[in-house]
């Protein structure tokens, strides 16, 4: 299954430092996925103190990342 960063996605990578394998791990191995908004889905990786969340959109066998950032774990509620 291909991962797709959006034009977006690239951007926050290197505004937020965030490694694209981390992106990519957390899009092939989620811990979580929640529903999100407009059928899209929200994948969480657990990476210690901190969460990465990706908002993902899937068409067909694609999934492609619209952003992703670090997330508080005391702010996630599962």
């Amino acid at each position: 299954m291909p991962i797709i960063f959006s034009k977006h996605a690239k951007e926050m990578l290197k505004q937020r430092q965030i490694k694209q394998i981390l992106a990519k791990n957390c899009a092939y191995s989620p811990d979580y996925i929640l529903p999100g908004q407009e059928n899209k889905k929200i994948y969480l990786k657990d990476f210690g103190n901190n969460f990465l969340k990706l908002i993902v959109a899937e068409e067909g066998d694609d999934k492609i990342i619209i952003t992703l950032y670090w997330l508080a774990k005391k702010r996630v509620k599962l």
